[in-house]
């Protein structure tokens, strides 16, 4: 789903954010690119990453099942029979 989307990770020596692709870090326990301002080698670890798509993931799922069960039943309005005093 969210393969083809990009993240934006900021260089440590510089601050420059390098656009990557979701999908190379899901594919790769490590990342090694070089920043485009500066020409810094920059490694990513991308196990936390995967770790917050995946919850991202699954409360998304969980979104999509309550969705799809529709609006909750309405409950009637008291009316004025209904107390007794």
């Amino acid at each position: 789903m969210f393969e083809d989307e990009s993240v934006d990770v900021a260089c440590p020596q510089c601050g420059q954010r390098n656009s990557l692709l979701v999908r190379a870090l899901e594919e790769q326990a490590e990342i090694h690119f070089v920043c485009v301002k500066c020409g810094a080698g920059v490694k990513l670890e991308a196990n936390e990453f995967r770790a917050r798509l995946d919850a991202v993931r699954a409360e998304l799922h969980d979104l999509e099942r309550e969705a799809a069960r529709g609006p909750a039943a309405k409950s009637r309005r008291p009316r004025k029979d209904d107390f007794n005093i």
